[in-house]
């Protein structure tokens, strides 16, 4: 019980296997069945008929007709064997196919649902890629496994049901050498997926070096400063720490299951020579005695090798499957997967009051007791040195993180009250770390309002607006053109035309709020100046929020906000906040030149 009980989260995979393909799962345990009884018991049976009959034509000079029974039972079993065991194929397909049907979605689902904090997390998103990267496959096999055990029991139970018959206490010895193996088998499966997950360290590294040395992005650096060689290098070395750290686990593993598979092979020639007495007195056939060693030998392969594999297997899927709970458990954002609302809110106003803000995995405070009002129509803009607190309180606005302390009022109403439709259809953003589509131009602007109408006549509007018309004219196919090198017919862009496309997609957006966070760091300071201008005409009547460390976009702003160590330090408009001769003016006066 309290071996079965160490294996409960592997068999809560199995369960796993048999909800997603119920039908297949127990048409696979019935095939299993079929061909563990034909191998052993069927196989044994039939090969002892056919030597005892041979052996009586020989020695006794009985009919050569009489072989034919025999020959035919084998033949017909050994295609019966081979039948089964392609349906055994066929069905396993079926089955994988339906995990994947089932299961990838639900992963897939889950991992789009969880709360922005889980997502922002290392330690978070270490279990989340180990799960989502292995979910499926490892579900596989340890079905896989199970049947195997499944096998392999009905193996044993054959084989030791006929040799209780003629040596009884070889039948117990062969169990007993068995008890061991599976203990260190389980023991290696759980000490075998520690090791690969404390190896994940150094092959996320290896992972990253790789890109370094082998990625197109890095390929001008890399030629000019010819650091291929010393990256090598360190690739190597965190290479050798992870294939050394698992191998220390797997040579002891090794080393303990081929002792014990040792003794098994002592009980193989044990039994052979015990059972020459009942062949010598006629108690057992020679036809027997042959089935019955070719069986034992086939049972004692599997379960020195065939059993400790599987076994191993299910305890490493039962580790695996302690943090497959653990993903399932992780907090969902509510509404995550809902649509933007077809219709934004009339916007007046949002207001931070008194509000406080650490990360959950962080101790200090990033924004402190920080108070401010933005007002329709207006533009604003947050300066300040980076890690001043700009980007975190974006993610406060949008709904991101609702673990503020203090209040962030939304048209005079909590923001956390508000649907995550409603937040999605009232904020628009563009992050510095924009994302890159690799989909058709166009459908990279759509993205920006999945839920809006007319769109073919805004995607033109956008285009000329965020100055793509230029770029479109030399795509091959157009706004239908797609971008990226993902596929032999794509085309890629550029750092700043993709910055372009990005705030394509912004524009298009009926958000009444219009957020850019650094949106322009692609950009050189004279063109960032001049989009701004743009950008400032385009969105007139709208709320913008420029986030910046750069100075080119504030001498638009309505209003300026110097964010120092998670409070405002100064606030007003361009001229105001020159004329206080405050961090404002001093930032500006360091970076006047870039835009003159």
């Amino acid at each position: 019980m309290i071996f079965l009980k160490k294996l409960h989260n592997g068999f809560y995979a199995l369960n796993m296997t048999f909800q997603a393909s119920p039908l297949s799962a127990i048409l696979y345990v019935i095939l299993i069945i079929i061909e563990a009884l034909s191998s052993t018991a069927g196989m044994t049976l039939a090969t002892a008929d056919f030597v005892n009959t041979a052996t009586e034509i020989l020695l006794r000079g009985f009919s050569k007709y009489l072989i034919y029974k025999p020959l035919i039972n084998l033949l017909l079993l050994l295609g019966i064997i081979n039948t089964v065991g392609t349906f055994i194929s066929l069905t396993r397909s079926s089955i994988k196919r339906n995990i994947q049907c089932k299961f990838s979605p639900m992963i897939t689902k889950k991992l789009s649902s969880l709360e922005f904090k889980h997502i922002e997390s290392k330690d978070s998103w270490e279990l989340i890629s180990r799960v989502s990267d292995n979910t499926i496959t490892l579900l596989m096999e340890v079905y896989d496994a199970f049947m195997s055990l499944l096998k392999i029991i009905i193996y044993i139970i054959s084989v030791l049901g006929i040799i209780m018959a003629y040596v009884w206490w070889a039948a117990i010895l062969i169990f007993l050498f068995s008890a061991p193996l599976m203990w260190l088998s389980v023991r290696a499966g759980r000490r075998n997926y520690q090791a690969t997950k404390e190896s994940e360290v150094y092959n996320r590294r290896v992972k990253y070096l790789e890109d370094v040395i082998t990625g197109k992005g890095n390929i001008e650096e890399r030629t000019l400063f010819g650091y291929g060689n010393y990256v090598s290098d360190k690739w190597q070395e965190q290479y050798e720490k992870g294939r050394k750290y698992r191998l220390k686990v797997s040579a002891r593993h090794l080393l303990l299951t081929r002792g014990s598979s040792l003794g098994l092979n002592v009980i193989i020639v044990l039994v052979a020579l015990t059972l020459i007495n009942p062949v010598i007195s006629g108690y057992l056939s020679s036809g027997m005695y042959m089935g019955l060693i070719g069986a034992i030998i086939g049972v004692l392969h599997y379960m020195g090798w065939d059993m400790a594999r599987s076994l191993e297997t299910i305890a490493n899927a039962n580790e695996f499957m302690k943090e497959f709970k653990k993903y399932l458990e992780l907090d969902e954002s509510e509404g995550a997967l809902r649509k933007p609302d077809v219709e934004p809110i009339v916007f007046s106003s949002l207001e931070f009051r008194g509000v406080s803000f650490k990360y959950p995995s962080d101790k200090k405070y990033i924004l402190k007791n920080l108070s401010f009002r933005l007002e329709s129509g207006k533009n604003y803009a947050f300066v300040g040195k980076n890690g001043a607190g700009k980007t975190t309180i974006t993610k406060l606005m949008t709904g991101l993180y609702k673990e503020y302390e203090g209040e962030i009022l939304l048209n005079g109403k909590e923001l956390r009250e508000y649907s995550a439709g409603t937040l999605k259809a009232t904020f628009s953003i563009i992050y510095q770390d924009f994302s890159k589509y690799y989909v058709s131009l166009k459908d990279n602007i759509v993205i920006g309002d999945i839920s809006g109408s007319e769109l073919d006549r805004r995607i033109c509007e956008v285009i000329d607006d965020a100055g793509l018309k230029d770029i479109v004219v030399k795509l091959k196919n157009g706004t239908n053109t797609l971008l990226g090198r993902v596929k032999e017919d794509g085309q890629d862009l550029s750092g700043g035309e993709w910055q372009r496309v990005a705030i394509a997609r912004s524009l298009i957006s009926r958000a009444p709020i219009k957020i850019m966070d650094e949106p322009t760091a692609a950009l050189d300071p004279i063109s960032e100046n001049q989009l701004y201008t743009k950008l400032r005409r385009l969105m007139e009547g709208k709320t913008t929020v420029f986030i910046s460390h750069r100075l080119g976009s504030t001498k638009l702003a309505d209003k300026i906000l110097v964010i120092e160590d998670g409070h405002i330090l100064e606030s007003g408009t361009h001229n105001e906040l020159i004329a206080a001769k405050g961090q404002y003016s001093e930032m500006f006066e360091a970076q006047r030149s870039w835009y003159s």
